[in-house]
């Protein structure tokens, strides 16, 4: 199976949209996709994602699914602030998987933190593939591909988690273009067990393909 998690486009945050640019870069995206399969098109509930997937589904003659977990929240923006004494202890094993930083974990947004394992974990089991701590089980053996047009501070909390590492390490050090495409596979090994393989990270082929500006926004 392939996943791929797609950042919005330029965002107009007032009004819930995306902003004239932004519809260029989802439109550069859809010719993008043109010749890529697709099987199915997930979108978080805010505007910006909604339209950003717009273009792609309109190209591919396909409808969207909201996954409402995969809404942004300040929770997965707050940046960790380093300092020289900063505990960056964390534990990680096979079979319980990742523990996050030892003064990170006291914090409420943690509670937004394992929504999101929850949710990843349903989600990827009904599609297949589910999860024993850092491994994932290939029940439903599939060739699908499948996009999630989310956000950047929940791209990068989601992309940590299934990296297998802590989600609080990950975001001081990801910073993902709008329309930016990432791309995991879940390979079918024989032996029954899997990891999601990290194909391309923050992909933005189709702004140059397109002649657009890169957006570090």
């Amino acid at each position: 199976m392939i996943l791929y998690i797609i950042r919005h486009a330029d965002p107009d945050y007032e009004h819930n949209t995306i902003t004239e640019f932004g519809w260029q870069e989802a439109r550069a995206l859809a010719a993008w996709f043109k010749d890529r399969r697709i099987d199915k098109i997930y979108t978080s509930p805010l505007g910006r994602a909604i339209n950003t997937a717009e273009p792609t589904c309109e190209m591919k003659g396909m409808g969207y699914e909201i996954l409402p977990w995969t809404e942004e929240s300040m929770d997965y923006m707050l940046s960790y602030q380093f300092t020289p004494d900063t505990d960056c202890s964390y534990s990680c094993s096979v079979k319980e998987g990742v523990h996050d930083f030892a003064d990170f974990t006291g914090t409420e947004r943690m509670n937004t933190v394992n929504n999101m394992i929850k949710e990843s974990d349903a989600f990827l089991s009904s599609h297949g593939y589910t999860r024993k701590g850092l491994l994932y089980s290939v029940d439903r053996p599939n060739d699908d591909i499948i996009a999630v047009f989310c956000h950047g501070g929940f791209g990068c909390a989601w992309i940590s988690h299934l990296l297998g590492t802590a989600p609080g390490m990950m975001w001081p050090g990801i910073s993902l273009n709008t329309s930016s495409v990432t791309t995991f596979e879940f390979r079918n090994e024989e032996k029954g067990f899997t990891r999601p393989v990290l194909r391309r990270l923050g992909e933005i082929a189709h702004i140059y393909d397109a002649g657009l500006r890169v957006n570090n926004r």
